[in-house]
């Protein structure tokens, strides 16, 4: 290892302490606290045993040792008690640090740049980030074995050298130099070297592989895959009925056992190695137990040691090699420790590329803003081909715009830029005349109320689905509610707007259709109160007449703000003041409804290939 390396583990370690000290701040000193008492109850019973066993054997008074045993008993007992005292503030504790961990993580997945959290590798870097963020704290633990391994060997040794350098010089030969004290300085020799190869070579080799294991990209996939399967499939109750209907549950099932196989075999190939490993290291603690029995069996012969200190002398030649052991391995798994640590913290510091701007939007009663593309081009990270080309609109204030096209022409890709949640790739959009990417981010995202066609709701109450927030004004939240159109359901509702939606969690939650989610998204875009509000085909489940009631009744809510309105259902649009028809990523016409179907161009193909439909569906509704 090269001092630019030992440099970079130093850093490294120091910033585990700093997340382990910020997820809580007391687990460095309980690490520390628990180790000292466990060292010293161990040795003291070992004492304790060694010397009850010589006392009876020479006869010694029974009230002294009842007396013996009582003292040193009790503080046995105090020790114990010390220590799992200790051990119940750390566990107690040790949840809040994992959970905290966890925060970080999900902290860093709901702040990242969106560009990141639409690419499947950001979310095997997520997995493998967990398992380093699960060895985090080891380092601190790893650190802590070393330092007790030591403290247990300096206290065997000191312990130990009453007996061990009780030699005798009448022996001559193997047995004489067996009782003496080069004896015994090669035998602790060989058995912390034995420890040492034992924690470093076969050791460290399993922790390798199982390191690979943990993080092989493969293995992290079918894992990813089987956990879709088992939670977001199999235990989502709202899926039954599909299930059911179509029987769907072999595929299922199947689908779920090819992965379930393919992991565990990709995991089979990895513990073959690790099973190599561990013959090993029981090899090796096969030869060092032998030694070490080998040893105190000879000195006994010799008339060394009594028979209560051939049980002290064996246990503390035990704990010395546990000590050697707890150093050595300490060590070794710290630096396999590392390579978990780097995944967890390679994910924390993934950058957020988009700039997040320092002016900040001008907040204005009149919402007197005016956006506008300028020869705006665009391309997925990681794609060759443009998913828009040369765009250039501009809204002016308080337009209603549709925007309409073919799936895949570009229309919700557009909208990820409005919203900054893409960057350009060419050009630029400007609101009032500036880069939007020069505004302060959030304070930019402020001006938008979205409802995305895959807006979704989560398992809170109602009135936390739309204020999108713990906190909430509960006039404010049911009169967007009516508004919306739900005031009926909500009639129906014993708990109000506190009701949980779904049941998930709670058994008087409520189950409720995809238009009325549609129309709750509806609801907490009224709640925000943006200036400038999208509608991105919210309703595109809805048959035309309920799509078109929702477009007229939110139009009229919308009022003198900005609005853009996206619908594969042209006749939905058509009460918008300019309709904005895009084709293979670029805008090919705009216009009013009745001008652009005089146009004789895609438009009215596209509204002459729906013609009937409408009719067929709508009445003279739309005639």
């Amino acid at each position: 290892m090269n001092k630019q390396q030992i440099r970079e583990n130093v850093k490294m370690l120091r910033r585990c302490l700093k997340i382990t000290k910020s997820a809580e701040k007391q687990h460095t000193k309980r690490q520390i606290a628990q180790r000292v008492p466990s060292v010293l109850q161990e040795y003291l019973h070992i004492f304790i045993t060694m010397k009850i066993i010589d006392m009876v054997i020479t006869n010694e008074p029974c009230w002294d040792i009842i007396l013996f045993t009582v003292i040193t008993g009790f503080m046995e007992l105090l020790l114990f008690c010390i220590r799992h005292g200790i051990n119940r503030g750390y566990n107690c504790r040790d949840f809040s640090l994992k959970q905290n961990k966890q925060r970080m993580l999900w902290e860093k997945l709901l702040h990242m740049d969106y560009v990141h959290l639409e690419n499947p590798e950001t979310h095997i870097q997520y997995q493998r980030a967990g398992n380093g963020m699960d060895r985090l704290d080891s380092v601190l633990f790893n650190l802590a074995d070393a330092a007790e391994g030591l403290i247990t060997a300096a206290v065997g040794l000191i312990l130990i050298a009453p007996m061990a350098f009780r030699g005798t010089s009448e022996l001559t030969g193997l047995w004489g130099f067996i009782n003496s004290n080069g004896g015994l300085f090669l035998v602790i020799f060989l058995a912390a070297l034995l420890e040492l190869i034992r924690a470093l070579v076969p050791n460290k080799k399993a922790l390798k592989y199982m390191a690979v294991i943990n993080n092989d990209r493969d293995i992290l996939q079918y894992e990813r895959t089987a956990i879709y399967y088992d939670q977001d499939v199999r235990r989502n109750y709202r899926n039954g009925k599909d299930i059911r209907i179509y029987a769907e549950q072999e595929m299922i099932l199947g689908e779920y056992q090819r992965n379930t196989d393919s992991w565990l075999g990709e995991w089979e190939k990895g513990i073959h190695k690790v099973c190599l490993a561990n013959i090993g290291i029981y090899a090796i603690t096969l030869l060092s137990n032998l030694l070490m029995y080998s040893f105190a069996v000879a000195r006994a012969i010799a008339g060394t040691l009594t028979v209560g200190e051939i049980i002290g002398f064996v246990m503390y030649f035990s704990r010395i090699r546990t000590g050697i052991t707890g150093v050595a391995a300490g060590i070794g798994e710290m630096s396999v420790n590392q390579d978990y640590i780097r995944y967890a913290l390679y994910f924390l510091d993934i950058p957020d590329e988009k700039y997040k701007g320092s002016i900040p939007t001008e907040k204005r009663d009149d919402n007197e803003y005016e956006f506008e593309f300028r020869h705006v081009h665009f391309r997925y990270p990681g794609s060759e081909q443009y998913t828009l080309k040369d765009v250039n609109l501009k809204w002016r204030i308080g337009e209603k715009m549709a925007l309409v096209g073919k799936n895949g022409c570009g229309k919700s890709t557009l909208i990820k830029l409005l919203c900054r949640l893409y960057d350009p790739t060419e050009g630029e959009i400007t609101l009032n005349g500036i880069d939007i990417r020069k505004y302060q981010y959030e304070d930019y995202l402020d001006l938008f109320s979205v409802v995305f066609q895959d807006s979704g709701l989560f398992c809170f109450s109602m009135a936390e689905n739309v204020a999108a927030s713990a906190d909430y004004d509960s006039k404010r939240v049911t009169d967007c509610v009516i508004r919306a159109g739900l005031g009926e359901r909500l009639n129906k509702m014993e708990q109000g707007i506190e009701t949980c939606l779904y049941k998930n969690f709670d058994e008087h939650g409520v189950e409720i259709s995809g238009g009325e989610a549609q129309k709750l998204c509806l609801a907490r875009a009224i709640y925000k109160g943006a200036p400038f509000i999208v509608l991105d085909e919210p309703t595109a489940a809805l048959d035309p007449i309920s799509e078109h009631d929702i477009y007229t009744k939110f139009n009229d809510i919308v009022g003198t703000r900005t609005a853009v309105y996206i619908s594969h259902r042209l006749s939905s649009c058509r009460f918008c003041d300019e309709i904005v028809v895009m084709d293979d990523g670029s805008v090919v016409e705009r216009g009013s409804h009745n001008a652009l179907l005089d146009r004789g161009g895609v438009y009215k193909t596209l509204w002459t290939a729906q013609a009937e439909y409408y009719k067929d569906t709508a009445g003279d509704l739309y005639s």
